[in-house]
């Protein structure tokens, strides 16, 4: 071999033992042989037997797996977190968020409603009530728009906002009256707080509070009963407004009753919810009223 630096072939052959006795011959006489046989020995030495070749792979292999498997748990690990992050999000979502829920009922209507503590209330005829409440925070503070009779559980303070007034409780009986101009709260049971613009007042068992003008008045029932006569059938009236006294009838009956101006003449009495022409007479009779059925739907009321 006469070339000083031999094509990649050539070496090739040479390491592998593929070259004639002659070009053995030839390139251990030339000058490039020396270098490449130091080379060559380098490589040799460096070499490991297969065995220790077979072992190395194994053992890069079994790293490759716990690499895996290592990746595949941490994995597992942040998919059960993730989850159980969401669940738990999901469940403080429902807790700090509270769901807004409300009843109403029509005329002619009376319906009894569970709260969520256990508490009951009887919401009377053309009346809403609603509640914000959570697993966190059961309902213990509602809006009243119209007439209710609440049984309230012991427990934290339970509070009916209406758009006159407050009352307060922590666990009684008591009614809430307030439509348009009128507040009126009795109690039956426990004791009742009850603010109106700067005025409070603390009812026991048998009293009442009604706004006249621009204030409360306090009332002392005769008795004490176990709940509101509307309740039990009749609606009761102490010097109401006789235009609020047809008012009440039309939502306890769905009438129409058209009357002349009433607003100076005050009614203290009563009237049913099951009989309208008694319901008619009583009223009417004790103010010199009458009254004539101008179809099934409409009353008209004269001097």
């Amino acid at each position: 071999m006469n070339e000083p630096h031999p094509d990649n072939e050539f070496l090739l052959r040479w390491l592998n033992g593929g070259l004639s006795a002659e070009e053995q011959r030839e390139w251990e006489a030339s000058e490039a042989y020396p270098q490449w046989e130091a080379m060559s020995g380098i490589l040799r030495r460096a070499a490991l037997p297969p065995a220790d070749k077979d072992a190395a792979y194994a053992r890069l292999l079994e790293a490759r797996r716990q690499r895996l498997r290592v990746r595949a748990q941490r994995m597992r690990v942040w998919r059960l977190a993730a989850a159980a992050a969401a669940v738990a999000l999901f469940f403080l979502a429902l807790g700090l968020f509270p769901r807004k829920q409300s009843w109403t009922t029509a005329v002619a209507e009376q319906r009894p409603v569970s709260l969520p503590d256990g508490s009951e209330a009887i919401l009377n005829a053309a009346t809403t009530l609603s509640y914000r409440s959570s697993w966190l925070r059961p309902a213990r503070k509602l809006e009243l728009e119209g007439e209710a009779y609440f049984s309230v559980l012991s427990g934290p303070p339970f509070t009916v906002n209406t758009p006159r007034g407050q009352v307060r409780v922590l666990g009684t009986r008591f009614n809430v009256l307030s439509r348009g101009e009128r507040f009126e709260v009795a109690c039956m049971e426990g004791s009742v707080l009850v603010r109106y613009a700067a005025q409070q007042d603390t009812l026991k068992p048998g009293q009442k509070v009604k706004k006249e003008g621009q204030k409360l008045e306090r009332q002392q029932e005769t008795s004490v009963q176990p709940s509101p006569p509307w309740t039990r059938g009749e609606s009761v009236f102490e010097r109401t407004p006789l235009p609020e006294v047809f008012r009440e009838m039309e939502r306890q009956y769905g009438l129409d009753i058209r009357h002349p101006r009433l607003d100076n003449r005050l009614y203290s009495g009563r009237f049913p919810h099951d009989d309208i022409e008694k319901a008619l007479e009583l009223v009417c009779g004790a103010m010199g009223l009458e009254f004539t059925f101008v179809n099934q739907n409409t009353v008209q009321v004269t001097e």
